[in-house]
């Protein structure tokens, strides 16, 4: 019997080291996707031709990384059981690269950025529903603090601008539940897989065509645009497409869901920090305390609950016990 507790207090350190862990990747590449707005507005090209190019500047620096990964972790893989949730992550996340730089158009960066991270609580729901994930006492907690920090951070308006603010309110709405889909599908992808680079890859390829297709429909593709432009779409790739969505998507496939979309609203906070010392953008003490506000709530959403319960993994269904 002391054997057998022994045995499940040091499964269970474990278990809080792995989640510790966890934990910090997924935060280190949520600060460095930070940087992704900052070098999209330099870049200066249109919402369709930024996720267009920072995806196909993205491919080679990822095949390079798989075949890496596969000869460390030689053996086949099965293609059915994570390509189909690849392709349809890196759709959505397409989708949500484009709206979301709409609706900044029309309402402005601080409404649509906060509306943009309602992917917090579409996370938590997809969750809920189709794995049966608790949504925790903590992450409920945590939403005002993330949405309030996310405000003040953002500059959020109390009148909205633009020609048509309906249009651009729904543009952002849609873009948060298209996040929220890109989250829990990659999770679901990468655990299926069994490593990070390839389904990312995929998915790249994906958001690449998904983009580049809208940008034809919609008129806003530029297939050459000026040097200086393809300089900072190369840095965005390599930083965000590559670096920051790889740090993610290694963890989450063990991370619940609902932590995994909680600390990447930490992306507000990092831009803020990343334009204050590479711009000269000075932030007001209002968006001091929201980014206060938003490292207290990731903090509050991801603390390990007091009485542990069985907790499914994103990618992972719980399993009902007698």
């Amino acid at each position: 019997m002391s054997d057998d507790v022994s045995s499940g207090l040091a499964s269970a350190r474990t278990g809080d080291e792995q989640r510790r862990r966890d934990l910090r990747v997924v935060v280190s590449g949520a600060c460095i996707l930070g940087l992704t707005s900052i070098l999209y507005d330099l870049s200066g090209v249109s919402p369709a031709t930024g996720a267009f190019f920072r995806c196909v500047y993205a491919l080679i620096p990822l095949g390079i990384l798989v075949w890496v990964q596969r000869r460390r972790q030689p053996g086949k893989i099965s293609t059915r059981p994570w390509i189909v949730k690849a392709v349809l992550a890196g759709v959505f996340l397409g989708v949500d690269l484009v709206l979301w730089h709409e609706a900044i158009h029309s309402i402005g960066a601080g409404l649509s950025t906060v509306l943009l991270n309602l992917q917090v609580l579409f996370v938590a729901v997809l969750g809920y529903i189709v794995l049966r994930q608790r949504i925790t006492k903590e992450l409920v907690t945590s939403l005002p603090l993330l949405l309030v920090g996310v405000a003040l951070v953002a500059g959020m308006s109390t009148t909205l601008t633009g020609a048509n603010p309906a249009v651009g309110a729904t543009f952002a709405v849609i873009a948060a539940g298209a996040y929220a889909v890109y989250i829990f599908l990659m999770g679901l992808a990468t655990r299926a897989a069994g490593r990070t680079a390839l389904p990312v890859l995929v998915s790249t390829i994906a958001t690449g065509l998904t983009s580049g297709l809208i940008g034809i429909v919609t008129g806003t593709l530029d297939l050459a645009p000026a040097l200086p432009a393809q300089g900072w779409l190369i840095l965005l790739a390599l930083v965000s497409q590559v670096v920051g969505w790889l740090l993610v998507a290694s963890a989450s496939q063990r991370l619940p869901a609902g932590s995994v979309a909680a600390s990447l609203v930490l992306q507000s906070a990092s831009a803020l920090l990343f334009g204050a010392f590479l711009l000269s953008q000075i932030p007001s003490v209002v968006q001091i305390v929201g980014a206060a506000l938003i490292l207290a709530g990731v903090v509050v959403a991801t603390r390990q609950p007091a009485a542990k319960t069985p907790t499914a993994v994103v990618g992972e269904r719980m399993e009902t016990r007698a």
